[in-house]
């Protein structure tokens, strides 16, 4: 950790600390309390609010230093106060004007227009309410592959209604989602990477990169269950959460799901929402039924459908079609009974080659 420097650079690098640092879970409560919490925010219980904290945190650092340490929002409540003009449903420009009082926290000397100083700021704030990439990145940012929206104009509802829109293919095929079609059996048995993202644009988006072809799955199922303000189109957090449940099913493949996220997916993942596992049943099997996610999943089930195996596990584990799962192993087990039994006889022979009997004559 940086020690604080003297004189002005102590002061804001100890503001900094505030956004900046873990979140005490007090605090973290009073946050969920203020982003997502309906008219009865008295009775307002969130779960599972660290996975939250650990984004909220990792973005405002990445804010910090892409601003070079002139964030206006230096505190919780400066960032509060954005997001209660941001759900009064405010427009873009009018939001920024009212927020003029975090101008002071600009310092003197930075590089950067006040303007823009609070537009970004802006997009930083929505980026945590919405758990969005909100604006375009900095230019000397490595390239991470993730999307991004640009919020130009109006409220933030209508930018939440024009970044997931309903989108349902024109070929209105009547596709089953069966129990096999989930997270585990992509990647052991299609053979496609699953990555899990905290940037919600980016939901069930294949990408192919560096030769592998890359699946991403938010995965941050506690921040969907926690809305109970209308920050989405209706019907979309549900319908989000359905598509949770059919890649980590609570089915027959739930232990196998369960083994192979602690194995491959959570390590090394700060913000594991572990309850992305517990996303309920699948109520939505008729991919028809999903309006916002139809497209994304259709193509994603063509893959699966599509993907011949290729190794001696992927074989094991491809159950799709079980008769001729079963036919190819018992064929399988056949031949190598065959082979063996030849093999025995054959060193048989040899053995009788060159160890011959000798019989006495009476």
């Amino acid at each position: 950790m940086t020690s604080p420097q003297k004189g002005g650079s102590s002061v804001q690098m100890t503001q900094m600390m505030e956004t900046c640092s873990s979140i005490l879970p007090a605090t973290q409560l009073k946050i969920a309390s203020a982003f997502w919490a309906g008219a009865s925010a008295d009775s307002y219980q969130p779960t599972n609010l660290q996975p939250h904290a650990e984004y909220y945190v990792q973005q405002c650092r990445a804010a910090y230093h892409a601003l070079r340490s002139s964030l206006p929002v230096t505190k919780h409540d400066d960032i509060l106060l954005v997001v209660q003009k941001i759900k009064e449903g405010l427009q873009r420009h009018e939001i920024i004007d009212n927020c003029d009082s975090l101008a002071g926290n600009i310092r003197a000397n930075s590089k950067i227009e006040k303007s823009e100083m609070l537009g970004k700021t802006l997009d930083l704030v929505a980026s945590l309410l919405l758990m969005v990439d909100v604006g375009k990145p900095p230019v000397d940012r490595i390239w991470t592959g993730r999307s991004y929206r640009c919020w130009d104009e109006g409220d933030v509802y209508s930018f939440t209604a024009c970044i997931f829109p309903v989108q349902i293919s024109a070929r209105n095929e009547r596709v089953q989602l069966s129990d096999d079609f989930n997270a585990r059996n992509l990647s052991v048995i299609a053979g496609l990477k699953v990555e899990l993202t905290n940037n919600l644009l980016d939901h069930l988006e294949v990408v192919d990169f560096r030769g592998h072809t890359t699946v991403m799955i938010f995965h941050h199922a506690s921040f969907l269950k926690n809305q109970e303000h209308p920050l989405f189109p209706a019907g979309f957090v549900e319908e989000t959460l359905q598509t949770l449940a059919l890649l980590f099913p609570q089915n027959s493949w739930y232990n196998e799901s369960i083994k192979w996220y602690e194995k491959h997916l959570k390590p090394g993942l700060a913000d594991a929402d572990s309850n992305v596992l517990d996303c309920g049943q699948l109520i939505m099997r008729d991919i028809n039924e999903y309006r916002y996610w139809n497209v994304k999943l259709l193509r994603l089930k063509e893959l699966f459908d599509s993907a011949k195996p290729r190794t001696m596990r992927q074989w094991w584990n491809d159950r799709r079609e079980g008769t001729q799962w079963y036919g190819l192993w018992v064929a399988v087990g056949f031949t190598v009974f065959f082979g063996l039994v030849q093999s025995i006889e054959g060193a048989i022979q040899v053995y009788k080659a060159y160890h011959p009997e000798t019989g006495t004559d009476l």
